[in-house]
């Protein structure tokens, strides 16, 4: 039996010439499809688009992170990125290349999406905007394929809690292992962040002056921790009052200590991240029902000091080593909504009461 003949196809062609003199040959079955190429090609040209360019998404993304993020984030941002790039991004558009990639598949990520949270979507958007901003200053695409339309949805994190005096009260009382009570003393005492708490040392701690120095922050990486003098904002240096019940605890700590940090490890250095969740969970499980961070014990030391009454904000924003105004005042406005829906609450009761 004879070979069955493959259908041939007669390709028409058209050359487009290209600004630096070179000519780039495109090829269709039919004139209709020609046609719609060439004007395609033009318009990509007359914007500035390298035509011949084949990068993909994931090499470029690549050279965007290490060229625009790397020498300029902290390892935590960092990690952050890669995580979104590698999880949620590379998967579903890395091997296309950069100018063939459609807002179609741009929502179809966002689509992949829903459900998870506000914040994730965000850092998607976020950084696909930036990495085709990039790619279109670098004559790489006509237009971003993110549309401006786009935007997060899913559920938005939960709105941080201070802790109560009673849990604060049951925490002082139950967390016993001197790494973790360490910890808590300093961050519910000081409301130091979690990376200058880690990076703290002795010599930060001037006792005759009962001043804490905060000097250093620490980055803590999947394998090391990195010690500097770079704190997270401008304000972040500053001179920290030391209470009566820290000075006492961290006194006792420093006669048995070895170490050059205030929180050590076993080899005396820093802690690791992993070292790090191994300490947390002895703070966690002492209030199962009660959601806790190093973040929320600053937001709970804050919070105590507007309930003070005995500071004014620029005081507080000292203390709490906030760049801006506006950082502080979101605390307060929190701080004070919450006060006040409790003593409305209080004075509905009150008026029932009267009704009765």
């Amino acid at each position: 039996m004879a070979e069955k003949q493959k259908k041939k196809y007669a390709y028409l062609t058209k050359a487009v010439q290209l600004p630096d003199g070179t000519r780039k040959y495109l090829r269709a079955k039919t004139q209709k499809e020609l046609d719609e190429k060439v004007l395609k090609t033009q318009i990509l040209v007359n914007s500035g688009v390298d035509i011949c360019n084949e990068e993909t998404f994931a090499h470029f993304a690549q050279m965007w992170y290490d060229l625009y993020k790397k020498p300029y984030l902290r390892e935590n941002s960092l990690e952050a990125i890669k995580y979104v790039l590698n999880q949620h991004i590379l998967p579903v558009i890395g091997g296309y290349r950069l100018r063939d990639i459609t807002p179609m598949q741009i929502q179809a990520i966002m689509a992949g999406l829903a459900g998870k949270s506000n914040s994730l979507q965000s850092k998607v958007l976020i950084n696909l905007r930036s990495i085709f901003k990039a790619a279109q200053e670098n004559g790489l695409v006509a237009k971003s394929p993110v549309s401006s339309m786009l935007k997060p949805s899913g559920k938005k994190t939960v709105e941080k809690e201070a802790l109560n005096a009673q849990e604060r009260q049951l925490l002082l009382e139950w967390v016993k292992n001197p790494r973790a009570r360490t910890f808590l003393l300093i961050a519910l005492h000081t409301g130091m962040r979690r990376g200058e708490i880690v990076g703290l040392q002795w010599e930060d701690i001037d006792f005759k002056k009962k001043v804490i120095h905060v000097r250093h922050n620490a980055v803590m990486g999947r394998y090391e921790t990195t010690i500097s003098e770079n704190m997270k904002t401008k304000a972040g240096k500053r001179n920290l009052p030391l209470s009566e019940d820290l000075e006492e605890w961290l006194v006792a700590r420093k006669k048995t200590s070895h170490s050059k940090y205030v929180i050590a490890m076993e080899n005396h250095g820093p802690l690791t991240k992993s070292s790090y969740k191994s300490m947390w969970k002895l703070i966690e499980r002492e209030l199962p029902d009660t959601h806790i961070t190093a973040h929320i014990l600053r937001h709970t030391y804050i919070t105590q000091l507007f309930e003070s009454g005995t500071l004014d904000v620029k005081e507080i924003q000292y203390l709490a080593g906030h760049s801006t105004m506006d950082m502080t005042l979101r605390v307060y406005t929190h701080y004070d909504r919450r006060t006040r829906e409790a003593k409305t609450a209080e004075k509905v009761r009150e008026a029932l009461r009267v009704q009765a």
